[in-house]
C-alpha cells in the first residue's frame, strides 16, 4: 500500500464545537492518518469516541473543521459548492445504520435518485438500478415500498443506492447496528466482496471487535485521537501478492462504466435527497438513542401531515425543550438548525416531485392504476387488515385511485371506505380508516403532490 498514491489523506485535523465557551467540546483532535486505493479501513472505538465524526468530516458533511482533508489531491474543505455536489455524487457512497430509504417511493426509484442528481435518462438509470439490485438479491423487491422490507433487505438497497453512481469511496456508519446476526453478517460479507473484486476503498465505522478481521488496517480512537493503528497482515500479504496482476486485468465492465458515464453533464441540482437528510444525521445521531430518532421522526411525519409551512418554530421549541417536558434536550442552536434543514427536506423533495410529474405526465393514467394496487397492498400490510370480500377491495382501490387524482379529500376517503358495505363503502373499523386516510396523506406528500 505505502508505494501507491493516498486517496484519502489527512493533516492536523480538529473538531471543536463551542470553541473558547465553557461546553466546548473537542470530538477530534490533530488526527493524522492517509488511506490508501484499494483498502479495507475501520475506524474503531467506543460510542461518543469520534469515529463518526471523522467519517462526517472525510464526507464533506461535518465542516465545522480545521486541518485539512484531502480527497485525490483535493482539499475538500476548499472546494466550491457545485464541485462539492459532484464529489458527493460521484466519489464517495454512503451507507448508514438507519438505511434513510424514502418510503413514499419504491425500492427501485430510492436506487436511481442519484442518477436522476446528474441527468441519467430513465432507461439507462433504471437498466443500472435493476442490475444491482439482481447483484445484490433484492431485485423481486423493486417495486415494493421500503416500509414492506426486512431490516437486511433495507441495507441491500441502500447498498445499491450508494454504489448507483460508481464512486470510488464508501463510507459505512455502523451499518449492521439495526440488523440481527443473519442479516449482519450477510451485509458484512457484501462489503467485503465490495473491496475485494470490485476494487472498492471502504471505510467503516463500528465499536464491534468481530469485524476488525475484515480490515487491512484498523484505526483506534479514544476520546476524539487516532491513539493506534493495526495493520492484519494476512490480508496485506494477499494484496500484495496479487497486486501485479490487479495492475495488468481491466474491468470490462469498469470501461464500459466509464464510456458510458463520459458523456453525461448537466449540473446535479438539489434533487439527492438523501445527503440533506445525512447532515440532520451527522449532527444529532450519534447521541441519540433508537426510542429518542423514533420519536424525532414521529414528529416530522406528523408535520409533514399537517404542513412544514408555519411550524419550524414548533419544531424548533420542540428540539429545545427538556427530556423532563417531552421534548428532545438539544440546544437552542442545534434544535434551529435541524428544524431548518427538515424544511429544506421537505422543500427539495417538492423539487423532486415536480420532476417527477413532468416526466410521467403523459403516462400519468397506467401509473395511477399500478400505484394503487402498490398503495393498498402496503396500507393493509401496514395495519394489519383483511378484506371481508372482493367488492369492498374494488371500493378501496377505487376511493384510492379518486383520492391520488384529488378527486375526493381526504375525508371524503375516509368516509368512503369507513361506510358499511350495504350503502356501498369498504366497511372498514372507523379506527383503522383514520389511520389509513392520514397515511395515504403521507404518500400522497412524499410522491403524488
Amino acid at each position: 500500500m505505502p508505494s501507491e498514491k493516498s486517496i484519502i489523506k489527512i493533516r492536523d485535523l480538529n473538531v471543536i464545537y463551542f470553541r473558547g465557551k465553557s461546553n466546548e467540546v473537542r470530538a477530534l483532535e490533530d488526527i493524522n492518518l492517509e488511506i490508501y486505493p484499494g483498502e479495507f479501513i475501520i475506524f474503531f472505538g467506543p460510542s461518543g469516541c469520534g469515529k463518526s465524526t471523522l467519517l462526517y468530516a472525510i464526507s464533506g458533511l461535518e465542516t465545522n473543521i480545521t486541518g485539512n482533508i484531502f480527497i485525490d489531491d483535493k482539499d475538500i474543505a476548499k472546494i466550491k459548492n457545485k464541485e462539492l455536489e459532484y464529489f458527493h455524487q460521484k466519489k464517495i457512497g454512503m451507507i448508514f445504520q438507519a438505511y434513510y430509504l424514502i418510503h413514499s417511493l419504491s425500492v427501485l426509484k430510492n436506487v436511481v435518485l442519484p442518477q436522476m442528481a446528474i441527468n441519467v435518462n430513465k432507461k439507462e438509470r433504471e437498466i443500472k438500478g435493476i442490475k444491482l439490485l439482481d447483484h445484490f438479491g433484492v431485485k423481486e423487491q423493486k417495486d415494493k415500498l421500503p416500509p414492506e422490507l426486512s431490516g437486511g433487505q433495507r441495507q441491500r438497497v441502500a447498498i445499491c443506492r450508494a454504489l448507483v453512481n460508481e464512486p470510488d469511496v464508501l463510507l459505512a456508519d455502523e451499518p449492521v447496528g439495526n440488523l440481527d446476526s443473519k442479516s449482519s453478517d450477510e451485509v458484512m460479507t457484501l462489503l467485503k466482496e465490495l473491496n475485494k473484486n470490485r476494487k472498492k476503498t471502504i471505510i467503516l465505522v463500528t465499536h464491534n471487535p468481530a469485524h476488525l478481521s475484515l480490515a487491512h488496517r484498523v484505526f483506534y480512537i479514544k476520546d476524539g485521537h487516532l491513539i493506534q493503528t493495526k495493520v492484519n497482515e494476512a490480508i496485506n500479504k494477499e494484496v500484495i501478492e496479487k497486486k501485479k496482476e490487479e495492475v495488468t486485468t481491466v474491468s470490462k465492465d469498469l470501461e464500459m462504466l466509464a464510456k458510458s458515464f463520459s458523456s453525461i453533464t448537466g449540473e446535479a441540482g438539489n434533487l439527492l435527497i438523501p445527503f440533506k437528510a445525512k447532515e440532520i444525521v451527522s449532527e444529532v445521531l450519534s447521541n441519540m438513542s433508537l426510542e429518542e430518532v423514533d420519536a424525532l421522526e414521529r414528529k416530522v411525519e406528523n408535520l409533514l401531515v399537517t404542513g412544514i409551512e408555519g411550524h419550524s418554530k414548533g419544531l424548533t421549541n420542540y428540539l429545545d425543550k427538556s427530556m423532563e417536558e417531552g421534548g428532545m434536550g438539544l440546544d437552542k442552536r442545534t434544535a434551529e438548525k435541524i428544524a431548518n434543514k427538515i424544511k429544506d427536506i421537505v422543500e427539495e423533495i417538492k423539487v423532486l416531485q415536480r420532476q417527477e410529474a413532468e416526466r410521467q405526465e403523459e403516462k400519468q393514467k397506467p401509473a395511477i392504476e399500478k400505484e394503487t394496487l402498490q398503495i393498498r397492498h402496503y396500507l393493509f400490510e401496514l395495519f394489519d387488515y383483511r378484506a371481508d370480500d372482493i367488492a369492498s377491495l374494488s371500493v378501496v382501490d377505487e376511493a384510492i385511485k379518486q383520492r391520488l387524482k384529488d378527486e375526493i379529500s381526504k375525508s371524503q376517503f375516509q368516509k368512503k371506505i369507513d361506510k358499511p358495505i350495504k350503502q356501498g363503502g369498504a366497511g372498514m373499523d372507523k379506527r383503522i380508516a383514520k389511520k389509513m386516510a392520514k397515511r395515504l396523506e403521507l404518500l400522497m406528500l412524499g410522491k403524488y403532490k
